[in-house]
C-alpha cells in the first residue's frame, strides 16, 4: 500500500488560470470504510481502495485503468452506495508539485476545489495565487466526494 499525504482547498474562481485538457471523471464508492472508489475515465474503470489514517493522510491501492463495457460501467453505477458524482479534472504543475482543480458537475456544480499531494506530514506548501490558502477543507467532511454524492453542494 501506498502511503498518500493530501491536503484539499478551495479554488479562486475568478483568478483561475485557462483551464484546458481536463479529463470528465465519474465517480462512485462501493464502501465507506474502507472506502472503495471507482473511476469512470471513458471507456475506462480504476478502482481504489483507500483507508483513513489521520486528517489528509491514508493508505492507498489502486488498479491500473482497464478498459470497460457499457454494461460494466452501468452495472457500477447501479450498485454504487450513493449516486456518482460527476466533475473535470485538470493538472497544473506548480513548484515542483501536481496541483489538481476539479470542477464539479450536475448537483455539484459552482464547486471547485484543488488537491495537491504532498511528499511528507507538515510539508511547507508555496500556493497559487488561484488557491485560498486560507480555506483548507482537508478535513471538512462536507468536501469529501462520498459526502457531495450524499448532499450536493447546490444544496446547501
Amino acid at each position: 500500500m501506498a502511503l498518500e499525504i493530501e491536503r484539499k482547498f478551495l479554488a479562486i474562481q475568478e483568478k483561475l488560470p485557462d483551464l484546458q485538457g481536463g479529463q470528465y471523471i465519474i465517480q462512485g464508492y462501493l464502501s465507506e470504510v474502507p472506502s472503495v472508489r471507482y473511476r469512470i475515465l471513458g471507456n475506462s474503470i480504476k478502482i481504489t481502495v483507500k483507508e483513513q489514517l489521520s486528517d489528509g493522510t491514508r493508505q492507498e491501492i489502486e488498479t491500473v485503468n482497464y478498459s470497460a463495457t457499457e454494461e460494466e460501467r452501468e452495472a457500477l453505477k447501479r450498485i454504487s452506495m450513493v449516486p456518482p458524482i460527476e466533475k473535470i479534472r485538470y493538472k497544473i504543475l506548480f513548484e515542483g508539485l501536481i496541483w489538481e482543480i476539479d470542477e464539479y458537475q450536475k448537483e455539484n456544480r459552482g464547486l471547485i476545489t484543488v488537491d495537491v499531494e504532498v511528499p511528507e506530514i507538515g510539508y511547507s506548501l508555496t500556493f497559487p495565487n488561484w488557491v485560498d490558502s486560507k480555506q483548507d477543507i482537508t478535513s471538512d467532511s462536507k468536501y469529501f466526494n462520498i459526502n457531495l454524492a450524499r448532499r450536493p453542494y447546490t444544496t446547501w
